[in-house]
C-alpha cells in the first residue's frame, strides 16, 4: 500500500519527499526542499529540519522544543502559493495548516532558500507582504456610502471601486 506524500503533491511518499528525508536524493529546487521539511515536520523528524537549514535560521534553532512542538500539533495541509528562484536564491510562500490544543492555525511564510556548493538549504523566513482585503460593503448602488460621505455609494466608495478593477463608471 502506497501513502500519499503529506506535502499535497499527490505523489507517493516514497516517490516524494520520502527521497530526499531518507537521503536518497537531494531536493533539486527550494519548492522540494520547502515540501520535504514541511513532511519532515509532519513527521517530527527534526533531525532532517535541523540538516536542512543554514544561518541565520539554523543560529537559534532549538530541536528538542521544535521537536516536542512538532510531535504535539496535528498538521493538516500544506498550500504553496508562490514558488521563484533568483540566481542562487530561492523563494517559496506558502501556508501550512495544523491543529494545536484543537485550535486551528496557519503558518504563512516566505521562506528564503539557498544554494550552496549545489545543495539548497532553508536560511530565513519571514511573514509575506500583507496584500489589500477588499471587502463589499452591504451598501446598495442608491444607499448613502458607508464611508460617511453623505454621497451615494455608486457615486462614492462604489464607484472607485469599479474604477481601480478597470470598470467603465
Amino acid at each position: 500500500m502506497t501513502t500519499s506524500c503529506p506535502c499535497g503533491s499527490e505523489k507517493s511518499y516514497n516517490l516524494c519527499c520520502g527521497l530526499f528525508i531518507s537521503g536518497e536524493q537531494t531536493p533539486a529546487t527550494p519548492e522540494q526542499l520547502m515540501r520535504s521539511r514541511y513532511t519532515a515536520y509532519t513527521q517530527a523528524n527534526i533531525d532532517y529540519i535541523a540538516r536542512t537549514m543554514k544561518s541565520p535560521a539554523a543560529d537559534k534553532f532549538d530541536l528538542e522544543s521544535t521537536r516536542d512542538w512538532a510531535q504535539r500539533v496535528e498538521w493538516q495541509r500544506l498550500e504553496v502559493i508562490n514558488s521563484y528562484k533568483e540566481g542562487d536564491k530561492g523563494f517559496v510562500e506558502f501556508l501550512a495548516y495544523f491543529y494545536d490544543n484543537s485550535k486551528r492555525h496557519a503558518i504563512h511564510e516566505l521562506s528564503e532558500f539557498h544554494l550552496i556548493d549545489g545543495v539548497w538549504y532553508y536560511v530565513y523566513g519571514k511573514p509575506p507582504k500583507q496584500r489589500p482585503v477588499f471587502v463589499k460593503p452591504e451598501a446598495g448602488r442608491n444607499d448613502p456610502c458607508p464611508c460617511g460621505s453623505g454621497k451615494k455609494y455608486k457615486k462614492c466608495c462604489g464607484g472607485l471601486m469599479q474604477r481601480e478593477a478597470g470598470i467603465q463608471v
